[in-house]
């Protein structure tokens, strides 16, 4: 008993510990977020793209997209339903060319059928925020969609670098979510977080119980009396 607590009980104590440090992360992106919904939208030609973090910047750009050549972000769920993200390049007029979500839009009769999109031929302004990725996303298989060359493309994830090649064009490192009122926008309802930070305290919660129950436990075995365990036995 006392080999399994001097194990488990510091491994419960370090999740508790954990989900608590997620949830402070949660509160303060949300902050961020907050106070930068506040600001006005700021043109590609004043984004500095080394500054330390870009996160939810809001932007204003003009120019055209690539009605041709884009990405489908497989495995996005909105309300119950199934459907992609649409990721399309977009170039400005100094030419240069970052990837715009314009949102979700539902999957067809079966995946061998891929939504059809109106085209946006013209020059628009478009308005969104920077999204710039926490972690790498976790991915339940490396294997990815295979390239066959047609477009659109079915992608598993972001994946800016790739693209890149892909597309044979420097692209800018993050994207760019549309407003939902912006023009070219298709269903874009972004979650700020994964994950409320409501639900990391509550997880912390658990650990930090079954931690207690642990040591209570062992309080109570380790210190009965040796004869009535005999007995008990």
């Amino acid at each position: 008993m006392t080999l399994f607590t001097g194990i488990f009980l510091p491994v419960l104590v370090m999740l508790g510990n954990w989900q608590l440090d997620r949830e402070q992360e949660k509160l303060q992106l949300q902050s961020l977020y907050d106070r930068r919904q506040m600001d006005l939208p700021v043109s590609l030609a004043q984004i500095d793209w080394n500054m330390a973090d870009l996160s939810y910047q809001k932007v204003q750009i003009s120019g055209h997209f690539d009605n041709q050549r884009y990405f489908l972000l497989d495995n996005r769920v909105q309300d119950g339903r199934v459907g992609y993200e649409v990721l399309m390049p977009f170039e400005a007029p100094n030419g240069e060319i970052l990837i715009v979500n314009r949102g979700w839009i539902a999957q067809g009769d079966s995946r061998a059928q891929l939504p059809l999109l109106e085209p946006i031929s013209d020059q628009i302004s478009v308005e969104g925020t920077l999204y710039v990725p926490l972690s790498e996303p976790y991915m339940l298989s490396d294997l990815q969609e295979a390239n066959t060359g047609t477009w659109p493309q079915v992608v598993q994830k972001i994946d800016i670098p790739e693209w890149s090649n892909t597309l044979g064009v420097a692209l800018r490192p993050y994207t760019v979510r549309l407003a939902q009122d912006s023009e070219g926008a298709l269903l874009a309802k972004w979650q700020t977080v994964n994950m409320l930070p409501e639900k990391h305290k509550a997880y912390a919660v658990q650990w930090f119980t079954m931690a207690a129950a642990l040591l209570l436990m062992y309080l109570y075995f380790g210190t009965r009396n040796p004869q009535q365990r005999i007995k008990d036995e």
